[in-house]
């Protein structure tokens, strides 16, 4: 059984250290699309678990040099017009936003109204941080 793109059960296993970039990015766009899914507090809390382990294992991975398999994948061969449209540039900083995001939603500090904005705040930070780490580069 993959321990990233299955559904998640109330009991985290840890994550594959082998993964690569764009891997990393699916397991994280999985657990915040399962996050807004579950309203069950355990079930969310596993889930937390394993987006914040998938977000530690990405510091890392973004540290390191690309493959080429995975620059060959990012290089575009023209030019693409886009407008920037992200909260920040740096996929580091994004990375971090989301990692300590699901920190304070591990501490289950807050109203449960609260929680459903900070669900939704960390689903929006995870997909942009996709969008930039996905973006074709010239």
């Amino acid at each position: 059984m993959n321990t990233v793109n299955t559904k998640v059960h109330l009991s985290p296993s840890p994550v594959p250290m082998t993964l690569d970039l764009f891997e990393l990015l699916d397991a994280c766009e999985t657990l915040s699309d399962e996050l807004t899914e579950y309203s069950s507090p355990a079930h969310r809390q596993a889930l937390y678990i394993r987006l914040a382990e998938c977000l530690e294992v990405m510091k890392d991975e973004l540290e390191r040099p690309l493959s080429q398999y995975l620059i060959d994948r990012l290089t575009a061969e023209k030019l693409i017009d886009t407008q920037p449209q992200h909260l920040a540039e740096d996929s580091e900083l994004l990375r971090q936003y989301c990692y300590a995001l699901t920190q304070v939603l591990m501490s289950q500090r807050q109203t449960a109204e609260v929680n459903e904005v900070l669900n939704g705040l960390l689903f929006e930070l995870v997909n942009l941080l996709i969008e930039d780490l996905v973006a074709p580069r010239f």
